[in-house]
């Protein structure tokens, strides 16, 4: 039995369900050395030879190598979220 004041909640008509993925801040692996290495290359005169950079250059060079880049990890909200929206 239904009360003269209140209505019903709206039945929800969903297409389609997906979530943006958050945008976190991404660390940058060698950006301090890259940094310092463009830092020196502007107080020197802007050339890329400058032997007062060739330090900086090596460091930035050793980062470079060492560092290996991590594969994105995937979010299976979306998938999940498509199935379920089935049963709506």
């Amino acid at each position: 039995m239904s009360h003269p004041g209140l209505r019903s909640p709206p039945r929800l008509n969903l297409a389609k369900l997906k979530v943006r993925p958050v945008k976190g801040k991404e660390s940058v692996p060698c950006g301090a050395e890259m940094a310092a290495m463009l830092a020196c290359w502007a107080s020197h005169g802007d050339t890329a030879d400058a032997k007062q950079c060739a330090a900086f250059a090596d460091n930035l060079k050793k980062c470079m190598s060492t560092t290996v880049k991590q594969p994105p990890k995937v979010n299976t909200i979306n998938y999940h979220l498509a199935r379920l929206g089935k049963l709506l």
